[in-house]
């Protein structure tokens, strides 16, 4: 393999492989000038797995091999990204050095089940489930099935997360299979953070689907130990320190996420541990060579495949400027999509940009669940996924 290409996309995820087939197909001089470096076998299409843990979606539907998703034009690194000099444009991955004359940086986040006292031990035994790894997904199903009372208790970190809204897709498909089950299992919601939703609209239509459903839900709340053989769940309060326990039969876990660990010490990271871009540009805000989106960037919007659906053309419109020496002029306004679901067939659709205001994309009300976006989710969103997106389509 050569060691210099013109561009390096650093993560085989939606947002690089999205973006490098997009730059590809609208500039055919890059054929073979692009690199992807990526150590997995297998792309996996996350945002399908909440369904799989309420038996709504295969697990096996979710992944495909990563050399079928690949772009032509584009090489593959089968190998970890070690460091990065965004100085001398070099990437260090695998044993071996390859320079760059851009990159985009779309190594997504890192899972920190370790923040959690006994969260790794207790994983897949128990009743102590999670969402956001492939090999347990399927056991989050096998134990809301085997649930017949007691507490399901769904968490959610207050650290930034990649899908959002995992956990509310859980709590309250679950809570709809225990009453079309009449089983008598109490859903409960604990959150880090203090807010239900940041948009007002859809934050309010949830509380209000939290309340008719006599969902037990309390803000503030971290999820900070796990004893699995107990079945006990330690939650601390952030604004007053206290600790306490709660029982559970079932325990869906939303760990603490932080940015890629590689980047450490790189001068490409913010305070928080994000890759530094201009929020409507997505270039790097010292270094003009170096671009970001998805999960891995510090953009100040839900961490969701719709956002990436929406940043990548404009991403790349940016970085071809920069490739022919002129400044970016395209603006990404933060425009992003949560589809939550508020039960088997039922979802709401929350659309909306870095202010905040809800920016619909169509005439129904979205804050108010319908068997449309249900079905939109579950079944077209997949086949946009795996044959729109990640061939750079928005």
């Amino acid at each position: 393999m050569k060691t210099h290409f013109r561009l390096i996309v650093l993560g085989g995820g939606a947002g690089g492989i999205s973006t490098a087939s997009r730059i590809l197909s609208k500039k055919k001089a890059l054929e073979n000038e692009v690199l992807i470096i990526e150590p997995g076998d297998y792309h996996f299409f996350q945002p399908g797995w909440p369904l799989v843990g309420s038996g709504e979606v295969n697990l096996e539907a979710t992944k495909k091999e990563t050399e079928k998703v690949i772009p032509k034009g584009a090489r593959w690194m089968k190998a970890v990204v070690d460091s990065v000099d965004p100085v001398k444009r070099e990437v260090k991955a695998g044993g071996k050095t390859v320079s760059y004359d851009f990159m985009i940086v779309a190594l997504g986040l890192e899972l920190d089940y370790e923040a959690i006292k006994g969260a790794e031990k207790s994983l897949g035994k128990n009743g102590v489930c999670t969402n956001y790894l492939y090999n347990y997904v399927e056991y989050t199903y096998e134990s809301l099935k085997n649930t017949t009372g007691g507490n399901i208790l769904v968490t959610k970190s207050q650290s930034l997360i990649k899908g959002g809204v995992s956990a509310e897709n859980s709590l309250f498909t679950m809570d709809d299979f225990m009453k079309k089950h009449d089983r008598d299992v109490d859903i409960i919601f604990r959150t880090g953070r203090s807010e239900i939703f940041e948009v007002k609209k859809y934050s309010d239509s949830l509380v209000e689907q939290l309340e008719a459903k006599n969902i037990d839900y309390k803000l503030n709340e971290e999820l900070v130990e796990v004893n699995g053989e107990e079945k006990e769940a330690v939650f601390k309060n952030h604004e007053t320190g206290e600790t306490h326990t709660v029982p559970f039969e079932m325990l869906v876990i939303t760990p603490p996420m932080h940015g890629p660990s590689a980047l450490k010490g790189s001068g490409l990271l913010d305070d928080e541990g994000w890759v530094d871009v201009d929020k409507h540009t997505m270039m790097h805000n010292t270094y003009t060579t170096v671009f970001s989106l998805g999960d891995a960037s510090n953009l100040p919007t839900v961490k969701m495949g719709g956002a990436v659906r929406q940043q990548l053309p404009i991403l790349v419109d940016n970085l071809i400027q920069r490739m022919d020496d002129d400044d970016p002029t395209h603006i990404y306004d933060g425009k992003t999509a949560c589809p939550i679901a508020t039960g088997y067939g039922e979802l709401i659709l929350a659309e909306f940009g870095y202010n905040k205001i809800p920016k619909e994309t169509t005439f129904l009300d979205q804050s108010d669940d319908k068997k449309l976006f249900y079905q939109f989710k579950k079944n077209m969103l997949p086949i946009m996924y795996w044959y729109g997106m990640l061939n750079g389509k928005s």
